[in-house]
């Protein structure tokens, strides 16, 4: 017998400042993302290697050495510089099924600049599940991202 469960959606969203201009935190962010991504949040293990490639279309994807790859998400929009719209979607074996709609914008500001980080989430989502990833990414973007980009 099928399970029939309810859908939920929740949204949420953050910002961080960074000692940067937006235009350093945008390449950053784009261009260096192996580098800050944290290996607590490779899915396939230490080494492997993320990569984003920020056109429609285009791919946040992680790549191990024996060959296996893992699309975290979709480019759907991009304004180059400014922001980029994500589209990811998360198994039955992680939780889902989910879709995230996340979207990372860069702002400048008076003190350098900021990246502000919204999600939404569609499905199988609880309490827990949405905590977990809006605290998921404040660890990655907070304490892998700000700290590399503030270097």
């Amino acid at each position: 017998m099928s399970d029939l469960t309810d859908a939920k959606i929740i949204k949420y969203q953050f910002e961080l400042p960074i000692k940067r201009s937006a235009a350093d935190i945008w390449a950053l962010m784009v261009d260096e993302i192996d580098r800050w991504w944290m290996d607590d949040f490779r899915a396939l293990g230490e080494g492997s290697k993320v990569t984003l490639s920020a056109e429609t279309g285009g791919q946040l994807i992680e790549r191990a050495a024996d060959g296996s790859i893992l699309e975290w998400y979709r480019v759907q929009m991009v304004s180059p510089g400014k922001s980029l719209y994500l589209v990811g979607y998360m198994a039955p074996d992680w939780g889902g099924p989910t879709t995230s709609m996340l979207k990372l914008a860069v702002e400048d500001r008076d003190d350098g600049g900021a990246l502000i980080v919204s999600d939404a989430l569609l499905g199988n989502v609880t309490e827990a599940s949405a905590s977990s990833a809006e605290g998921g990414w404040k660890m990655l973007f907070g304490d892998g991202f700000k700290t590399f980009a503030e270097k």
